[in-house]
This record gives structure tokens, C-alpha cells and sequence, in this order.
């Protein structure tokens, strides 16, 4: 790789290093410090994790359309591989809905909920959102908004595996679901900045769309989470 070539690759990556730094996500979430601190009860935690069910069962959706609406192949098959692994590569016991539905069950949730469709207001917004983006924005657009929202959770997902081992609410071998998206998400989110990096470098209107897309997707997946804290402190566990 020449030198213009890496300058360019780091452009990008070092815009996402520093809204992830001024986000400081595993520090300033009200969700996050609650389960590290201990402040949050484990059925008010079951609670917001049945929610976000909804979201893990959503997300491959408009993922897939965004892909339709790429114009090459080369740009597409990372979302089709990421797709593939959303659907445990051809095992659907092993895809993701599943084994979130069983870490629920292992949590002690109802999972009849599930499919009776109760969710409330703040999984809703982040699902008609992203189905809107999806659809409608610019395909550039929606890839910064999509590998923004699993560079995130990679970090999401290790905090809350760690956080209920921490709280004893389940041992680290009956763990699943979160420590395979600790990692994965990690290469799900280099799949799309890839695409973005020549764009980003290149093109100062593309440059901007693509960060504005970057905080689009920190501000919905962080929202969610903070929308769902809050309506179970509102309720009053």
C-alpha cells in the first residue's frame, strides 16, 4: 500500500477512533453503568433485554435491502457475508435471533413475549429507522450508519457479557449470543468502513454524508439504549 493510499484508509478510521472517544460509550451510558455498579435490577435488565430482542431480529432486514441497492457485486458481498453469518452461515440455530432467545431463556425471561410482539416505543423508533435509512438514504450513507452501530456494539456487547457474569446472573460457560458479537461485530464494521474509505478521502460531499451517517447510527443505537433504561426507570422497575 502506497503512502497516499494509507493516508487515505486512516482518514475515515481515525473520525470513527474519535467520535468513539467522545462518546466514551462504556463510561457516559446510564445503561451500562447500571449493570457495572450493580444499580440495576436483574428483572428491570431481563426487561430491556426482551425489548431489544426486537432490534437483533429487525437489523438483518434493512441490512438486506441496503445491500439490493448497491450497484456491484464487490460492494455487496461483505453485507451478504455479514447477512450469512446474521443467519449462523446456513445453521439457523447457531444465527443470531437464536442464540439471543436463548440467552433470554437462560436469563429466566418469558420468551412467549416474543412473538406476541410486545414491544414498546424505543425499540419501534431504532427498527423504523434503520428501515428507513435502508431504503431511502444514500447507500453510502447507510453503510456509515450501519458499521458505525456494530463498531459500537462490539464494545456493547463485551461490557454486557462481562456485566452479567459480574452480577452472577449467569456463569461464564452458559454465556452465549454477546461474546460471539464481541468480536464478530469488530469485522462486520471493517466490512463497511472498506467502502468507505476511498468515498470519505475523495469526495468532500460523500466525506460529509459519511460522517453525518456515523453520528446517525452512535445517536440510534445509543438512544435505544438510554430510551430503554429510561422507560424501565419510569416505570418503576
Amino acid at each position: 500500500m502506497g503512502a497516499s493510499s494509507l493516508v487515505r484508509n486512516l482518514s475515515l478510521r481515525n473520525h470513527v477512533s474519535a467520535l468513539k472517544t467522545q462518546w466514551n460509550v462504556l463510561e457516559s451510558s446510564d445503561y451500562l453503568r447500571a449493570l457495572r455498579d450493580g444499580a440495576f435490577e436483574r428483572d428491570d435488565f431481563v426487561e430491556t433485554q426482551l425489548q431489544f430482542f426486537a432490534a437483533v431480529a429487525h437489523f438483518p432486514r434493512p441490512m438486506a435491502v441496503l445491500a439490493s441497492r448497491l450497484p456491484r457485486p464487490e460492494q455487496r458481498l461483505p453485507l451478504v457475508e455479514n447477512l450469512f453469518d446474521e443467519h449462523g452461515r446456513g445453521s439457523l440455530a447457531h444465527g443470531h435471533e437464536s442464540t439471543f432467545r436463548l440467552l433470554l431463556e437462560r436469563l429466566g425471561a418469558d420468551t412467549g413475549r416474543l412473538d406476541r410482539g410486545d414491544f414498546g416505543p424505543a425499540v419501534r423508533t431504532f427498527n423504523a429507522a434503520l428501515s428507513g435509512i435502508g431504503t431511502c438514504e444514500p447507500p453510502h450513507v447507510g453503510l456509515a450508519v450501519f458499521g458505525i452501530i456494530e463498531d459500537l456494539f462490539s464494545g456493547i456487547s463485551l461490557a454486557l457479557g462481562r456485566g452479567i457474569v459480574a452480577r452472577g446472573w449467569l456463569a461464564s460457560d452458559q454465556m452465549v449470543h454477546y461474546p460471539t458479537h464481541a468480536t464478530l461485530d469488530e469485522e462486520h464494521a471493517d466490512g463497511f468502513y472498506r467502502q468507505l474509505d476511498a468515498p470519505h478521502a475523495s469526495d468532500t460531499r460523500m466525506a460529509r454524508d459519511i460522517e453525518q451517517g456515523l453520528a446517525l447510527g452512535g445517536h440510534l443505537l445509543l438512544g435505544l439504549y438510554e430510551g430503554l433504561y429510561r422507560a424501565r426507570r419510569e416505570r418503576g422497575g
